[in-house]
């Protein structure tokens, strides 16, 4: 038994040197890995300041180009030439309908002449009429004679 630890001792022993290798092999890739990353990372940023800074200087430049500037100035004015003329279309458009109201109103009024149609005032004035002769039927007497029919009577 004595011999069998000695060997497992052999084995332990060796089989840390065995790992300790492959340990370090693999701290050594890291290691490797981490300088290129951190290579790539500064190069990265480097360039992003780079193309910031070249960012600034044209939008500096954009800023003072005077074309950008009498750009601003016409469109500002189309803007308030455009609101202008909207504002005219807007009270043509309202005229025109007014006095397309006015002129089928007219129309109608013609057209309800011609045709010997009676209009609403008459209409109503026929109803109030029929009105009061039921009311009068209802209570039983009889409706006045014309002045005419009276008249012919007495002669």
């Amino acid at each position: 038994m004595a011999e069998a630890h000695k060997d497992g001792a052999k084995r332990a022993t060796s089989v840390p040197a065995f790992l300790k290798v492959q340990i370090e092999q693999a701290q050594s890739r890291l290691a490797q890995l981490e300088e290129g990353a951190e290579k790539a990372l500064k190069d990265l940023a480097e360039k992003g300041r780079a193309s910031r800074k070249d960012l600034e200087t044209m939008l500096v430049k954009l800023a003072k180009d005077d074309r950008l500037v009498d750009l601003r100035g016409k469109l500002e004015r189309f803007q308030k030439t455009g609101a202008d003329r909207a504002e005219e279309w807007k009270d043509k458009a309202e005229s025109f309908r007014s006095e397309a109201l006015e002129r089928i109103v007219e129309l109608q009024g013609k057209a309800v002449s011609f045709l010997g149609v009676a209009t609403k005032d008459e209409v109503e004035e026929l109803h109030r009429e029929l009105d009061r002769l039921a009311k009068r039927f209802e209570k039983g007497q009889k409706a006045r004679p014309a002045k005419k029919a009276v008249k012919k009577a007495e002669a």
